[in-house]
């Protein structure tokens, strides 16, 4: 049996899932993007012309500095972000100056490894990498490159998965379907899921799912983390709406789904309460082994209690 399809949400003014700058997610239409960055203060001052690149000056943790900024020409979508800082004609300024760039950086994304005398911070949503470059009149500019590596569409995250999820296969499936496979980009490959309406970060807000009692409608509604928190799913021709909550552990794991199913006089006819135990995990921090317990009622009826042992398999697009 499935319950859980996609579903409507209000949408949040930043994704907490995507390498930021200052604040700034960078992903999403480049349009949107380009005047974010100018609220941080970075001044346009020319472009590519062919749609890839776009050029700004500001300052880089209060250095001045320039900005590329690299979009997708067929999407119109961010791809990165490249900072120059310099030039520099003396060896002691730059490394004084690359040495408050990592403590900097190190503050907002972690700790870094060396590779080949450049710097690399990496996290699940991306990677900052800090070199340095000699120019041909002896001086050196010290740059800095944000790469982010998460898809734009976050349709894995309705569903409680982590990271650029391919493919997911489950043994049992209570709440979801037994084969999920994701593009790429993130979008989910369900047929069924139709006139999706995604928000500027990749969330999907709104969608029709194609039932053979017609066609119903679906909204979602996230939290300030972006988290699914209801989904409500109305079929018109059936006189049924859906509701399905959900409660979430420290790790971001779908701790309880609820679901209620009420008629047209808003009366519910059944409810649904599943609980998780995740035993086992993959490396991408994914679960693969689920101890389910499921308390089922329906109207006029006694509620009844079974548990359900889950199991999944992950295929990930960069594996």
């Amino acid at each position: 049996m499935v319950w859980l399809s996609l579903a409507s949400g209000k949408a949040q003014t930043t994704d907490v899932r995507c390498l930021d700058f200052m604040g700034v997610p960078i992903e999403g239409a480049v349009d949107s993007f380009l005047v974010r960055i100018q609220e941080k203060n970075f001044t346009p001052w020319g472009d590519s012309g062919d749609g890839e690149d776009y050029y700004f000056r500001g300052n880089f943790y209060g250095i001045r500095a320039k900005l590329m900024v690299s979009a997708d020409k067929d999407t119109k979508r961010v791809e990165s972000m490249y900072f120059t800082v310099g030039p520099y004609r003396t060896k002691e300024m730059m490394n004084r100056n690359t040495a408050y760039f990592l403590r900097k950086l190190s503050q907002d994304y972690g700790n870094y490894t060396t590779r080949n005398g450049s710097y690399y911070f990496f996290n699940d949503y991306g990677n900052v990498k800090v070199s340095i470059t000699k120019n041909n009149d002896g001086a050196s500019d010290i740059n800095i490159f944000f790469q982010p590596t998460t898809p734009f569409y976050k349709d894995a995250v309705l569903l409680g998965l982590k990271g650029n999820v391919q493919e997911v296969m489950t043994t049992n499936p209570v709440s979801e379907n037994a084969m999920e496979r994701f593009a790429r980009d993130g979008k989910m490959e369900n047929p069924d899921i139709m006139e999706r309406i995604y928000n500027e970060y990749g969330y999907l807000t709104k969608a029709k799912m194609l039932e053979r009692n017609g066609t119903s409608s679906i909204s979602y509604e996230y939290d300030d983390r972006n988290r699914l928190v209801r989904r409500t799913l109305t079929n018109e021709k059936a006189a049924i709406t859906y509701v399905n909550e959900y409660i979430y552990n420290e790790k971001n794991e779908i701790l309880n789904e609820s679901q209620k199913v009420y008629n047209e006089q808003k009366e519910c006819l059944m409810s649904v309460n599943m609980r998780n135990e995740y035993t086992a995990h993959d490396d991408d921090g994914n679960w693969t082994r689920n101890q389910l317990n499921i308390v089922y009622w329906e109207k006029d009826a006694q509620s009844q209690s079974t548990n359900v042992v889950q199991t999944r398999k992950i295929r990930y697009w960069d594996e």
